[in-house]
């Protein structure tokens, strides 16, 4: 089953370039078959793996399924699946991109082997270019492509270097070995560069506003189905493989990600670019509740961006789409008030704001980091906190009060309506009962810390084959 994960968006993506005009139905078939394997397949119990070739790990290639890539690639195939029934307006001449990027996400999350994580990341950028490039978008997708190509670069090197220092690529494995404190310095220096590009980190972020405003396919797909898989890494890589080595590191530059991404987002007049650079700020939290390297503390990272993607989705939907119907957006929900109220519910999530799911994770982010004597962390994200409240409001009062301009009413697509309010009543439903995402994000912190557990379960078990 867990190659099918992998294999179906790959065939489907090969056969599209045949039948283009069936590719919006291959689309969505893969994303369907995806998520009916794994709802029906459940949480496994323990760790599964997929043996490429019958070759037994640490040699050859494995896909590995434990609840952390379960609960991972199941939020990345709910997402390419509500991608998959948009207008197909939104996804023309980019549904084998789509498939593609479905496949190296899938592929990326699942892999147990540091070199094919490279592979597929590789593929993700390429990719995620192509569809960043839509609606003429080449400059900034050109500058994507060189940080991209960069951060491909360092991760490839961190690669040599593990290899180099521990003599295997199977993440299990290198997992149980000791490696010297200097090797483990400069291999989590270069994933930190690797990662950093696609998981938004200051410096590395400078391409995030332009491909994000660019159109509106690229920030639904890279802010939300793509930002999960890459973050979901940093907490397997971190976490899992180098036991907290490096994570000094990674917090002292979330922190300043935070901060930046705030200032930069509330100094925006364009939309998109808003919201792109609260995308950013948002990824600061995660990255640094991550490298707490606590259950508890990377319980609650997966649980805020959980809350975070699906608020993304919600606001990159409705924005995306007036954006690209009308000239001037002010006073434009009192057009489309159900998009205006999805809209707003999502802007109030990322606040923090109560009765929204994002006050529950904020709040306990918070708490959590006061638990475990850090008062820098609460000071930052409470600061940041009130600087996203200036444009958030700044937004939500221009959008549904300022005058409105004289522009005939476009009709919006029941499908955009329908998801962007539903997505907004899911917010509230986390927030009354936060168990809905806490159940799988609380296993999938306990299978990140437990690496004794992931690395007996990878090197013990081998069955299957292509």
């Amino acid at each position: 089953m867990i190659s099918l994960l992998v294999a179906t968006p790959l065939l489907l993506a090969f056969l599209s370039i045949l039948w283009k005009k069936q590719a919006e139905v291959m689309l969505f078939f893969a994303a369907v078959v995806n998520v009916l394997l794994l709802l029906v397949k459940g949480f496994p119990n323990g760790v599964e793996i997929h043996a490429m070739g019958s070759w037994k790990p640490p040699f050859g290639i494995n896909l590995v399924l434990d609840n952390a890539s379960f609960y991972a690639v199941l939020v990345v195939n709910l997402f390419f699946m509500m991608i998959s029934i948009l207008p197909g307006k939104m996804k023309k001449s980019y549904t084998t991109s789509l498939l593609l990027l479905l496949t190296a996400a899938n592929g990326f999350i699942l892999t147990g082997d540091l070199f094919n994580s490279f592979v597929f990341m590789e593929i993700m950028t390429i990719t995620a270019v192509t569809i960043a490039s839509k609606r003429d978008n080449f400059y900034n997708s050109y500058k994507y492509l060189i940080l991209g190509g960069v951060a491909g670069s360092f991760y490839l090197l961190a690669t040599v270097f593990t290899y180099a220092a521990a003599g295997s690529l199977n993440m299990a494995h290198v997992a149980t070995l000791t490696l010297s404190s200097g090797a483990l310095l400069a291999v989590t220096t270069l994933y930190t560069v690797g990662l950093g590009v696609e998981a938004k980190l200051f410096p590395l972020n400078g391409w995030v506003s332009g491909v994000y405003s660019g159109n509106e396919l690229a920030p639904l797909v890279l802010g939300t189905s793509v930002t999960f898989a890459i973050l979901y890494m940093v907490g397997r890589l971190f976490g899992t493989v180098f036991h907290g080595n490096g994570s000094e590191t990674l917090y002292v530059l979330a922190l300043i990600t935070i901060l930046a991404g705030e200032t930069a987002a509330l100094r925006q007049t364009n939309l998109l670019k808003t919201f792109a650079y609260s995308s950013v700020a948002q990824a600061g939290i995660v990255i640094a509740m991550i490298s707490k390297g606590t259950e508890e503390a990377i319980n609650l990272a997966y649980f805020h961006l959980s809350n975070d993607v699906v608020a993304k989705f919600t606001i990159f939907l409705v924005a995306g789409y007036l954006i690209y119907n009308y000239k001037d957006l002010d006073g434009v929900f009192k057009k489309h008030k159900v998009l205006g109220v999805a809209f707003s519910v999502a802007s109030f999530s990322l606040i923090g704001f109560p009765l929204f799911a994002g006050f529950q994770s904020k709040i306990r982010i918070i708490m959590e980091a006061f638990l475990l004597k850090d008062y820098l962390l609460p000071a930052v994200v409470l600061l940041g906190t009130i600087i996203e409240i200036g444009y958030v409001i700044r937004w939500n009062m221009r959008l549904w009060f300022d005058e409105e301009k004289e522009e005939e009413k476009v009709k919006v697509p029941f499908v955009i309506g329908f998801i962007s309010i539903m997505l907004a009543i899911i917010l509230v439903v986390v927030f009354l009962n936060p168990n809905v995402f806490l159940e799988g994000t609380q296993k999938m912190a306990k299978a990140i810390v437990d690496t004794k557990s992931y690395a007996q379960g990878v090197l013990s078990i081998a069955k299957g084959g292509m």
